[in-house]
């Protein structure tokens, strides 16, 4: 931005434009107030963003594919009218067991005679698994636009919350809440144990299992990642998932057109070095090039140790709340390969509908669960995997606006790999992409000599680029200790913070990561209460 004498002011400042802070924005903007979203990066989005990575071939960097985005957080801010375009994929993922590829289609007869072609005993299994999880999403679904309860605290205020949170659990019965409560803490290995006898099934579904987290599948607690990975919907289809016409940035851009639609100014190239506080309010920010803008509001989509460490400064908080903040997990063990190929994957020994299918699914590669957690355990003693599992995605064979070359864009999700930037010496990266372009060809002879462009971004480049702290791409890990009224800490957790006006809305806070909106939308929500709380109490006081 511009650096003049003028200071600038506004009613509320979003500090970052990924989806989350993009969405508080344009709830803030819709609700009358003057706000102004900085965002450090010349193009917005955070790790929800289309870049044009080589000319003519246009990435989805980071996040790749949509589920979970709220369906009210859609038609509340008319993403639709503002160029969001969901693809939906039917099947929506894919793997290949000893050669023969594996469809689990939404149809449930059409993905039981699929998964039937490697083991029938999993083939009848398989429906009574998917109906486990949907209960279990289906008590978590309504929780995810509700802030979390604020435990421990006796204000009339806070009751309702805490009835509401209570009472989803007090209208369980006994066998329901038993499984609920195994999901919440069983190992997604020991889980699929119970259900399934195919390895290379067993691996598919746990490798959903521990994405984007700093565990294995037989760590406690993975399965709920399975479980968060159900709660989304398409077009009122729940659990499934899709591409986005013009790449994933096209939801941030939607979200950034919304908010501007209503009055909002989006800046990118804006970079906040510092929260300003006075006399425990905030005051607004400073931005790189020494412009300060003022403001009693700010929102935070930034990594909660980011926010509260480094923009605001931990002298403004509580010793509890810094120690909290400084003990926050938040590693990450994903790493995102980029890619254009002279020509899309030809998969072996498969049909021409197959491999029409399995170039518009996300083919999911792991042999097995103990494969995996060999790969998780190489991470954790500082090596990138030498058996990594991957899940492709073709997303320009999908939408074709991705692609103006004869080349097709082609992105790897891969695990794992350390988060520390030391375990990434020169040449690692080249090393691990060969790795996994080695897991592709086993499948797909040829991919490897069909390579026109790579990127590879490890851990230490997520957080380098897009803030991703730890490479951590759902800001801080998710499980019990830190969901719901945990996350980030329990004095955080509903969005507020113990600076009067400093508000979090970013993936750190609940319910956590993934492309869906509902952090910033609660953020949002608390903000618009606590102004309408404070306006009443200017009211009464006036009366008085």
């Amino acid at each position: 931005m511009r650096q003049t004498d003028e200071i600038v002011s506004h009613d509320a400042i979003v500090v970052g434009g990924g989806h989350n802070a993009l969405t508080a924005a344009a709830y803030l903007a819709r609700a009358g107030l003057d706000v102004c979203v900085l965002e450090r990066r010349d193009v917005l989005g955070g790790a929800c963003v289309t870049e044009e990575l080589w000319p003519g071939y246009r990435v989805s960097r980071a996040s790749y594919v949509v589920s979970m985005l709220q369906s009210k957080v859609v038609a509340d801010l008319r993403l639709r009218e503002h160029g969001y375009e969901p693809i939906p994929l039917d099947p929506a993922y894919a793997t290949i067991a000893g050669g023969v590829p594996v469809f689990f289609h939404d149809d449930e007869a059409t993905a039981r005679a699929s998964i039937a072609r490697v083991s029938r005993h999993d083939a009848d299994a398989y429906p009574g698994f998917m109906a486990m999880l949907e209960r279990a999403a289906s008590f978590v679904r309504p929780l995810m636009l509700k802030p979390p309860p604020d435990v421990g605290s006796r204000h009339p205020a806070d009751l309702a919350s805490l009835v509401t949170w209570a009472g989803r659990g007090a209208g369980l019965s006994r066998a329901r809440l038993h499984e609920l409560f195994r999901l919440m803490t069983m190992s997604v290995g020991d889980l699929l144990d119970e259900w399934f006898e195919n390895d290379a099934l067993k691996g598919c579904l746990a490798s959903t299992g521990v994405v984007g987290v700093w565990a294995g599948p037989r760590t406690p607690g993975t399965a709920y990642n399975l479980l968060h990975h159900e709660l989304g919907s398409i077009d009122g289809a729940a659990g499934a998932w899709g591409h986005v016409r013009g790449g994933m940035g096209a939801i941030s851009l939607a979200l950034a057109r919304s908010a501007q639609a209503y009055g909002a100014t989006v800046c990118a190239g804006a970079e906040v070095v510092s929260i300003d506080v006075e006399g425990g309010a905030v005051a607004g920010v400073t931005l790189a090039g020494g412009e300060t803008l003022r403001a009693p509001l700010v929102v935070s989509g930034a990594h909660p140790q980011t926010t509260v460490l480094d923009l605001t400064g931990a002298e403004h908080f509580p010793d509890e709340v810094v120690a909290d903040m400084r003990r926050y997990r938040t590693r990450g063990a994903s790493v995102k390969l980029n890619l254009v190929l002279a020509r899309p994957p030809r998969y072996a020994d498969v049909t021409e509908d197959e491999q029409r299918m399995l170039l518009h699914t996300g083919v999911a590669l792991c042999e097995s669960v103990d494969h995996l957690e060999r790969a998780w355990q190489e991470a954790v003693l500082g090596r990138p995997a030498a058996g990594p599992y991957i899940e492709v995605e073709v997303p320009s064979a999908v939408d074709p606006t991705l692609a103006d070359g004869d080349g097709c864009v082609v992105t790897m999700f891969t695990q794992y790999g350390p988060h520390a930037a030391a375990d990434w010496p020169d040449g690692s990266r080249e090393a691990y992409l060969r790795t996994c372009l080695g897991v592709l060809d086993a499948v797909a002879p040829g991919v490897a000599d069909s390579v026109v462009h790579a990127e590879v971004l490890a851990p230490p480049d997520l957080e380098r680029i897009f803030g991703l702290r730890g490479g951590s791409i759902f800001h801080g890990e998710q499980d019990l200790a830190q969901l719901a009224f945990m996350r980030p800490t329990p004095d955080l957790a509903r969005y507020a913070t113990p600076v009067d006006g400093l508000y979090l809305c970013g993936a750190g806070t609940h319910p956590g990561g993934g492309v869906m909106g509902a952090s910033g939308h609660n953020a949002a929500m608390r903000v618009l209460r606590d102004r309408r709380r404070a306006q009443m109490r200017r009211r009464v006081r006036v009366r008085v």
